[in-house]
Protein backbone atom coordinates (compact mmCIF):
# COMPACT_ATOMS: atom_id res chain seq x y z
CA UNK A 1 0.00 0.00 0.00
CA UNK A 2 2.93 2.28 0.68
CA UNK A 3 4.58 1.71 -2.71
CA UNK A 4 1.89 1.44 -5.40
CA UNK A 5 3.16 0.21 -8.74
CA UNK A 6 6.08 -1.73 -7.27
CA UNK A 7 6.04 -5.48 -7.67
CA UNK A 8 5.51 -7.41 -4.45
CA UNK A 9 8.15 -10.05 -3.73
CA UNK A 10 7.40 -13.70 -4.37
CA UNK A 11 6.72 -15.80 -1.26
CA UNK A 12 5.92 -19.50 -1.48
CA UNK A 13 3.39 -19.35 1.38
CA UNK A 14 1.19 -16.94 -0.59
CA UNK A 15 1.16 -19.20 -3.61
CA UNK A 16 -0.41 -22.31 -2.04
CA UNK A 17 -3.73 -21.37 -0.46
CA UNK A 18 -5.40 -19.42 -3.28
CA UNK A 19 -5.03 -22.07 -6.03
CA UNK A 20 -6.35 -24.76 -3.66
CA UNK A 21 -9.39 -22.60 -2.85
CA UNK A 22 -10.02 -21.85 -6.53
CA UNK A 23 -9.85 -25.55 -7.42
CA UNK A 24 -12.18 -26.47 -4.52
CA UNK A 25 -14.70 -23.84 -5.63
CA UNK A 26 -14.61 -25.09 -9.22
CA UNK A 27 -14.91 -28.77 -8.25
CA UNK A 28 -17.90 -28.04 -5.99
CA UNK A 29 -19.60 -25.87 -8.61
CA UNK A 30 -19.20 -28.28 -11.54
CA UNK A 31 -20.12 -31.31 -9.41
CA UNK A 32 -23.33 -29.62 -8.28
CA UNK A 33 -24.12 -28.48 -11.81
CA UNK A 34 -23.65 -31.92 -13.39
CA UNK A 35 -24.71 -34.33 -10.63
CA UNK A 36 -27.07 -32.61 -8.17
CA UNK A 37 -30.24 -31.10 -9.65
CA UNK A 38 -32.04 -28.40 -7.72
CA UNK A 39 -35.48 -29.75 -6.80
CA UNK A 40 -38.46 -27.44 -7.20
CA UNK A 41 -39.18 -25.70 -3.92
CA UNK A 42 -42.12 -23.93 -2.41
CA UNK A 43 -42.12 -20.30 -3.36
CA UNK A 44 -40.25 -18.20 -0.82
CA UNK A 45 -39.96 -14.59 -2.01
CA UNK A 46 -37.83 -13.47 0.93
CA UNK A 47 -35.24 -16.24 0.48
CA UNK A 48 -35.35 -15.78 -3.28
CA UNK A 49 -34.57 -12.08 -2.96
CA UNK A 50 -31.85 -12.79 -0.40
CA UNK A 51 -30.02 -15.23 -2.72
CA UNK A 52 -30.44 -12.94 -5.73
CA UNK A 53 -29.05 -10.07 -3.66
CA UNK A 54 -26.06 -12.17 -2.54
CA UNK A 55 -25.41 -13.10 -6.16
CA UNK A 56 -25.35 -9.47 -7.24
CA UNK A 57 -23.23 -8.55 -4.25
CA UNK A 58 -20.67 -11.20 -5.21
CA UNK A 59 -20.59 -9.77 -8.73
CA UNK A 60 -19.97 -6.26 -7.38
CA UNK A 61 -17.21 -7.61 -5.14
CA UNK A 62 -15.52 -9.29 -8.12
CA UNK A 63 -15.61 -6.09 -10.16
CA UNK A 64 -14.19 -4.13 -7.26
CA UNK A 65 -11.44 -6.68 -6.72
CA UNK A 66 -10.42 -6.45 -10.36
CA UNK A 67 -10.43 -2.65 -10.21
CA UNK A 68 -8.28 -2.53 -7.09
CA UNK A 69 -5.75 -5.00 -8.44
CA UNK A 70 -5.59 -3.53 -11.92
CA UNK A 71 -5.54 0.18 -11.14
CA UNK A 72 -3.82 0.21 -7.76
CA UNK A 73 -1.44 -2.73 -7.59
CA UNK A 74 -0.48 -3.37 -11.21
CA UNK A 75 3.30 -3.09 -11.23
CA UNK A 76 5.10 -0.86 -13.63
CA UNK A 77 6.63 -2.84 -16.44
CA UNK A 78 10.28 -1.93 -16.30
CA UNK A 79 13.58 -3.78 -16.47
CA UNK A 80 13.31 -4.92 -12.85
CA UNK A 81 9.81 -6.42 -13.14
CA UNK A 82 9.43 -10.19 -13.18
CA UNK A 83 7.09 -10.72 -16.15
CA UNK A 84 6.61 -14.43 -15.40
CA UNK A 85 5.46 -13.62 -11.86
CA UNK A 86 3.10 -10.94 -13.22
CA UNK A 87 1.66 -13.47 -15.68
CA UNK A 88 1.10 -16.11 -12.97
CA UNK A 89 -0.53 -13.61 -10.64
CA UNK A 90 -2.71 -12.30 -13.46
CA UNK A 91 -3.77 -15.83 -14.35
CA UNK A 92 -4.61 -16.48 -10.70
CA UNK A 93 -6.70 -13.30 -10.61
CA UNK A 94 -8.64 -14.35 -13.72
CA UNK A 95 -9.20 -17.84 -12.25
CA UNK A 96 -10.43 -16.28 -8.99
CA UNK A 97 -12.83 -14.01 -10.84
CA UNK A 98 -14.16 -16.96 -12.86
CA UNK A 99 -14.71 -18.97 -9.68
CA UNK A 100 -16.54 -15.99 -8.18
CA UNK A 101 -18.62 -15.74 -11.36
CA UNK A 102 -19.62 -19.41 -10.98
CA UNK A 103 -20.65 -18.80 -7.37
CA UNK A 104 -22.70 -15.81 -8.53
CA UNK A 105 -24.48 -17.96 -11.13
CA UNK A 106 -25.23 -20.59 -8.51
CA UNK A 107 -26.68 -18.04 -6.08
CA UNK A 108 -28.87 -16.59 -8.82
CA UNK A 109 -29.99 -20.07 -9.91
CA UNK A 110 -30.94 -20.89 -6.32
CA UNK A 111 -32.75 -17.55 -6.00
CA UNK A 112 -34.78 -18.27 -9.15
CA UNK A 113 -35.70 -21.77 -7.92
CA UNK A 114 -36.84 -20.38 -4.58
CA UNK A 115 -38.77 -17.63 -6.38
CA UNK A 116 -41.12 -20.21 -7.84
CA UNK A 117 -43.42 -18.69 -10.47
CA UNK A 118 -42.31 -15.08 -9.93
Amino acid sequence: MTYPGEQLPFERSHNFVAPVMIIAMQVAYWYRLRCVPLPPQRSSPVLSHLFLFLGRLAFIFGGSLFGVVFFRHLPEINQGADLWLMFRRGLQLVASLFALFCVTLELERLGRVLGGSQ
